[in-house]
């Protein structure tokens, strides 16, 4: 039970909340606290009956320990859906986690009322008052995101069971200590508030990261099929539907090549689903209208044909680069197919969610009423597809009343919600101070959740390729891209540009052991594109400052104000305040090259940009190979250097907005550090892996090799030639099949392989 100090902490807190909700003068006060004091020996007596479940959990009780809609069943797969637990699990669940609404750490990007924007950012607020991280439970004030909190001292006790830090799908980040708001000396601990129960930080969120993720690739690794029974069954569990012909030959490229992923192409079944809900006729007509189009070229391959290229882009280097990938498999595809590509640097289109949803309803009922003894059977043929009308509906733009990027979203999403106006309200980035939430260390767990706009709708104001918010076209497009958003359901392919074979001089001189590498910063060059930078007549709010090229340069040469890092003292974590300053020189050596490129001329915008951004020399990749950790960031569209940066030797630091074909198995804190869009975490990394700016503290070097060497051992061996190509022919089988008359034909059984690979 509480003491009464404690009790009269958490109701002073409350105070704020309370005098608003009573209405109760400051003169009155003093009866308040009489009050206060009356309620607490009643408060004291009903604790003493041992019936403490029946009290909130911020007086001490149980209730709200543990609220199952917020929990990730996807986290805890020994916690099912409707509400049964194992009880070994709910105890520990009840030990040591709690419901954290998006409200408290999520301010400014969730769905909250003006009312409470204001009380939390004066610190009234109940949530802001009340929700201890480590010390009392917290109200949920949603339902829509499940975040778990933790007790970092509880992790050792309960990790072997759930294993995570609180965790949000929504943006795919944990958040794994509550910092104080109070502003420390630079240099000079953060002092505590008084009454906060923060506990011994002896572990480091990113520790923790490590941990879990490398159990989770070698799990991974371990797990894939070893037979081509078990690729078949495998299939069929995730996707509901048989495989497509040719399933057995390219299984047979897979173990003749060893390409050692074998199940995880969930990108591919992301990219192909929605399109089984066009008839095969349909689909073929899409792919004519698109041949011809502007950025386009052909690419025609199949057992009976020349591989070929045709179309507007079909002397292109990027089309050349395609055809040297697929051309080889020709002899391996059971019938000849064209496709039609683009060799633009991204592909623009979106995809509503009403029409994926409803093209994947059809295609899932289909199947499921064509299953026998739950066993999946055919059933594709007997797809109801859209078209006519109902397609013309989907396929209109002005359908759901809204333009541009958000007009793909689910119309329940925060970027549609009952706030539509939320995405206004993001804080404007104001010099160079760092979007959100720098009150709280946060590191990114799960790289997917941040693809995703809909959900995560500041992206719009922070990435320059979505700067222009224009009415969207919507369609199913059976096109080949090089890069696209999460939002386009075109099928995405692996980019040849920049890629190396390991075994070239070339790309040996970019390489550089860890033990000689000489600079312990955090390096990155690159031009300033990503954006059209200009006055934007019909967008006030937009500033070039904002966008993800320009505001990372002016972030590393800036010199004014102070941040705060998490360093180890005698084993214990605290924040510390610095200068930015000297951070920026310790850690960071980041710059944009030459001078400003993409931006108009004709309104000053260039002029801006030449005064205010310091411009650098290149570097040439073979001295960056000495710097340890190196900077991945997104230009126009996909960065084509990851490939080689991974080679380097060195960490590689990324953000990304684009989804890459090998993210279904590239595991973050194992083989890169994933980075927020608002590098608000930058500093906090750089200060784990290399210390503090003083020296004092050395930081994890070993961990940062780690990682730089599995990264490297990452592209040796799971990103060769042969596993784009083993992706590559899986897609194209899939591809085949979306054109065949018969799509239930068209699908592989293991009657048709051969004895010796069944």
């Amino acid at each position: 039970m509480p003491t009464f100090n404690q009790f009269t902490h958490r109701l002073s807190s409350a105070a704020p909340f309370l005098s608003r909700v009573f209405r109760v003068r400051p003169s009155r006060l003093p009866l308040v606290a009489l009050a206060f004091v009356a309620f607490y020996t009643i408060y004291s007596f009903v604790l003493s009956t041992n019936e403490p479940e029946y009290l909130p959990s911020w007086l001490g009780g149980k209730q709200g320990i543990v609220d199952e809609h917020l929990l990730n069943f996807d986290m805890y797969p020994d916690i099912t859906k409707n509400g049964r637990k194992h009880a070994h699990i709910e105890e520990d669940l009840a030990a040591h986690v709690r419901p954290v609404g998006r409200k408290s750490g999520s301010k400014g990007r969730d769905e909250i009322q003006d009312e409470d924007i204001e009380d939390e950012e004066s610190g009234a607020g109940l949530m802001g008052n009340l929700a201890n991280w480590f010390g009392s439970s917290s109200t949920s004030t949603s339902k829509k995101t499940p975040q778990i909190a933790w007790d970092l001292d509880a992790v050792a006790e309960a990790n072997h069971q759930v294993g995570n830090l609180e965790f949000s799908p929504r943006d795919g980040l944990v958040r794994g200590w509550k910092l104080d708001k109070m502003k420390s000396k630079p240099g000079k601990k953060t002092p505590s508030t008084p009454g906060l129960q923060a506990g011994t930080r002896t572990t480091h969120p990113i520790e923790i990261l490590i941990a879990e993720n490398s159990k989770h690739w070698q799990h991974f690794l371990d797990r894939q099929s070893t037979t081509l029974q078990e690729a078949f069954d495998e299939y069929v569990h995730r996707y509901k539907r048989l495989p497509p012909k040719g399933f057995d030959k390219w299984w047979e490229f897979c173990v003749k090549n060893d390409v050692k992923i074998r199940d995880d192409y969930n990108q591919i079944n992301h990219d192909i689903e929605p399109y089984l809900a066009l008839s095969p006729e349909f689909f073929r007509q899409r792919v004519k209208e698109l041949d011809g189009t502007q950025f386009t070229y052909s690419a025609s391959v199949g057992p009976t044909i020349e591989p070929k290229l045709s179309g507007p882009r079909g002397e292109a280097t990027r089309a050349k680069q395609f055809l040297s990938l697929v051309a080889p498999l020709s002899p391996l595809l059971p019938v000849d197919i064209t496709m039609v590509a683009s060799d633009h640097d991204l592909g623009s289109w979106i995809l509503g969610s009403d029409q994926r949803e409803l093209a994947l309803a059809r295609v899932h009922s289909a199947l499921e009423e064509h299953s026998v003894d739950g066993k999946v059977g055919f059933g594709l043929n007997e797809v109801r597809y859209l078209g006519g009308s109902e397609l013309k509906h989907l396929e209109n733009r002005n359908r759901n009343g809204v333009t541009g990027w958000f007009s793909a979203c689910d119309e329940n999403s925060p970027a549609r919600g009952r706030d539509r106006a939320m995405e206004n309200r993001i804080r404007e980035i104001e010099g160079l101070d760092p979007l959100p939430e720098l009150a709280s260390p946060a590191f990114v767990k799960d790289v997917r959740p941040g693809f995703d706009w809909c959900e995560n709708p500041e992206i719009k104001r922070m990435h320059g390729t979505m700067s222009f918010d224009f009415t969207r076209e919507t369609q199913l497009r059976p096109i080949f891209v090089l890069s696209k958003f999460m939002q386009n359901n075109e099928f995405l392919f692996p980019p040849m540009e920049a890629y190396d074979n390991a075994t070239d001089t070339a790309a040996l001189k970019k390489y550089k052991p860890w033990t000689e590498k000489t600079i312990n910063k955090v390096f990155w060059r690159g031009s300033s594109t990503g954006d059209s930078y200009s006055k934007r007549k019909g967008d006030p709010r937009y500033d070039w400052r904002n966008q993800h090229r320009p505001r990372l340069a002016l972030m590393a040469q800036n010199k004014t104000g102070e941040a705060e890092i998490w360093v180890n003292r005698h084993g214990t974590w605290e924040p510390e305040s610095w200068s930015v300053e000297r951070l920026n020189e310790k850690y960071l050596d980041i710059g944009l090259t030459g001078k400003p490129h993409q931006c108009n001329t004709e309104d000053g915008t260039c002029d801006e940009m030449a005064a205010e951004i310091e411009f650098k020399d290149r570097v040439s990749p073979e001295d960056a190979a000495n710097y340890k950790f190196v900077l991945d960031v997104d230009g126009n569209g996909w960065s084509s250097r990851f490939s080689r940066l991974l080679m380097s030797g060195s960490v590689v630091i990324k953000h990304t907005l684009f989804p890459e074909w090998h993210h279904d198995y590239l595991t973050p804190w194992v083989h890169f550090i994933p980075m927020q869009l608002d590098y608000s975490d930058l500093y906090n990394i750089m200060a784990f892996f290399v210390g503090t700016p003083d020296g004092r503290h050395k930081g994890r070097d070993d961990l940062a090799q780690r990682i730089a060497e599995q990264g490297r051992k990452f592209r040796l061996e799971h990103w060769r030639w042969e596993d784009m190509q083993a992706y590559m022919f899986r897609l194209l089988l899939e591809y085949a099949r979306l054109g065949a008359d018969d799509r239930d034909a068209f699908s592989f059984t293991l009657e048709n392989a051969s004895e010796e690979l069944r």
